[in-house]
């Protein structure tokens, strides 16, 4: 079923019915000759009816008027011995033809209806799922914000030891308590359906290692010759900051933490790779599940969520997310998800004394 405007549908039943008129006439006028008219007639209304949807009234009325006109040039044919009484019973035959075809049509416009209503209300569910997250997300930050301020406060000011002690770790576990409240709604969120947007790969690297740059004394390097593709820049940097924030945990000062984008066929594919710890092998087949951290993570292990979160975007939007990895070696994780090159989206330009400038070689510059 096409979904189109009144105006085109008017002009087609217009085209139809002229079309179909003539047919009916020719079925008269070319007697011995009328097969093909005849089948002419019912074909185009098939056609018709499965293109575009018909009020119940309106289909009765018009193949009752087919069946009738049709049906009257084949008898008379066959009063005046032109053609044989058999082929008259192509005016049952194609009645019930048509009728089953209306049949069929009907249950696949019933179809489409429901899965529409099931859609609409799962994008309903989904938005009440997304706000309630984000509004008890940032309700919970709230609170968690002001405890960790007050519980600051008596560690700055307080004169016993053991009460200092004893807030700084109220303050750390707020911090990790904030810090899982984030990963939450990021969790519901990157999951959720998304208009396509114009994305610059190149730069969005770049400004995510430019971020990232300045909070680990770490060796850090991107390249990326993508370009612009259609894509949702918000999830893929969330997806990217899950990783490299991973990657941190588990270097030391001076390992190389690195981002690689190139495009193979209809696909990006991102790698973000480190120097650092690995993980073991026995752990490689569960470390995207949720609240699942590595056996050898110890003290550096974080909310659990984070490769979780990576897993989630990526399976929404039918991608992939693979591990390599080796302990004392490194790991590289790789995503790979299908892209729409955007050349012909127009976006928005840097000022033109940087126009000729590479942002990832920029980028790196600044770092030397």
């Amino acid at each position: 079923m096409w979904d189109i405007g009144s105006r085109p549908k008017a002009v087609l039943v217009t085209v139809w019915a002229v079309f179909a008129g003539l047919n009916c006439y020719l079925t008269f006028a070319l007697p011995g000759q009328e097969t093909i008219p005849y089948h002419l007639v019912w074909a185009s209304f098939a056609l018709l009816y499965g293109l575009c949807p018909w009020p119940r009234r309106a289909t009765l009325v018009v193949f009752t008027i087919i069946m009738t006109i049709t049906g009257i040039a084949l008898i008379r044919h066959a009063l005046a011995g032109i053609i044989g009484w058999e082929e008259c019973s192509e005016i049952v035959l194609m009645g019930g033809i048509i009728s089953l075809l209306i049949w069929h049509v009907n249950r696949q416009w019933a179809a489409q209806a429901r899965l529409r209503a099931l859609q609409q209300a799962d994008r309903y569910r989904s938005e009440q799922r997304e706000n309630a997250a984000r509004f008890g997300s940032h309700e919970v930050r709230t609170r968690l914000t002001i405890a960790r301020g007050y519980a600051q406060l008596i560690a700055d000011q307080s004169s016993e030891p053991t009460v200092r002690e004893d807030a700084e770790l109220v303050v750390a576990e707020l911090v990790k308590a904030s810090a899982l409240a984030t990963n939450l709604l990021t969790l519901v969120r990157v999951v959720e359906p998304s208009d396509p947007e114009p994305v610059n790969v190149d730069r969005m690297l770049a400004e995510i290692l430019r971020r990232w740059s300045v909070t680990a004394n770490r060796t850090w390097s991107a390249r990326s010759a993508v370009g612009t593709v259609q894509g949702d820049n918000e999830r893929l940097e969330a997806v990217l900051d899950c990783l490299l924030e991973n990657a941190v945990r588990f270097t030391g000062a001076g390992d190389v933490i690195a981002m690689t984008a190139e495009a193979q066929g209809d696909e990006m594919v991102l790698t973000v790779r480190d120097t650092g710890a690995g993980i073991p092998a026995a752990d490689l087949g569960s470390i995207f599940e949720i609240f699942r951290t590595a056996s050898t993570a110890g003290e550096r292990a974080g909310s659990g969520l984070g490769l979780a979160i990576v897993k989630a975007a990526m399976e929404a939007r039918d991608g992939t997310v693979t591990v390599a990895s080796a302990l004392g070696q490194g790991t590289t994780f790789t995503l790979r998800f299908p892209v729409q090159p955007a050349s012909s989206t127009p976006h928005r330009e840097l000022p033109s004394e940087s126009a000729d400038r590479d942002p990832l070689s920029e980028a790196v510059a600044v770092l030397n």
